[in-house]
């Protein structure tokens, strides 16, 4: 079994269960961190070492995507670095920012094969100089959360407009994730979901506004809806 199916079967049975006992999305975040540390404790290996012999762990949050991005609004487009520098000599205040993974998994093997610089995604020179080596998959798993609560008997229309075109946003994101792949080919990230939980009783509007999301075979959806 994958660590998405894993994931998935856990966290489901676990919202399906006790719909309300979330209050926010980074509640959920932690929920998926614990599920994924005790299985990688089971599979004795959670941590890996760095090629410098730091101890660091395979689950973050919030790591920050491979390249930079437009997400300005519900929008999202992938700015290559020619176009970057080429918009920065036009326009020296010109800005296109990386945007962050939710939750992910790293490949023990990229850890021990990279130092922390890299790894870690906080210096973009030393991870953009990494990638013009030949390297193995960084992620085994990236996992965006959309979390839509009602406590209440009410549709909030347009609190659920803002939570579909955030869906549809880190769809599109994740998508680009798994479109990116190193010089030779080899793919940046194994797997990638988008799960979106509600406990709504309006599920079925929820469900038709959810039809323009751009479904993609290489990025899973799951929309868990009690």
């Amino acid at each position: 079994m994958s660590l998405l199916t894993y994931l998935y079967n856990q966290i489901e049975t676990t919202f399906r269960k006790h719909p309300y006992r979330f209050f926010t999305e980074h509640d959920i975040h932690s929920e998926l961190a614990l599920i994924a540390t005790l299985l990688l404790k089971n599979k004795g290996n959670p941590y890996a070492k760095t090629r410098e012999g730091l101890i660091v762990n395979r689950i973050h949050h919030e790591y920050p995507t491979p390249f930079r991005c437009h997400m300005k609004g519900s929008e999202f487009r992938v700015i290559e670095e020619d176009e970057f520098r080429a918009e920065k000599l036009k326009n020296p205040k010109f800005r296109a920012r990386r945007g962050w993974i939710d939750f992910v998994i790293f490949n023990s093997e990229y850890i021990s094969s990279n130092k922390l610089s890299v790894i870690s995604g906080k210096r973009y020179r030393d991870f953009q100089d990494s990638l013009k080596k030949k390297r193995c998959t960084a992620l085994d798993l990236a996992v965006e959360v959309v979390y839509f609560p009602t406590f209440d008997k009410k549709p909030h229309i347009g609190l659920m407009n803002r939570k579909v075109s955030s869906v549809i946003q880190d769809y599109k994101k994740l998508i680009a994730l798994m479109e990116f792949t190193y010089p030779d080919n080899t793919p940046f990230c194994k797997e990638a979901a988008m799960m979106l939980f509600s406990n709504t009783i309006h599920k079925n509007r929820l469900k038709e506004m959810l039809y323009p999301l751009p479904l993609h075979k290489k990025v899973s959806f799951f929309p868990i809806l009690c």
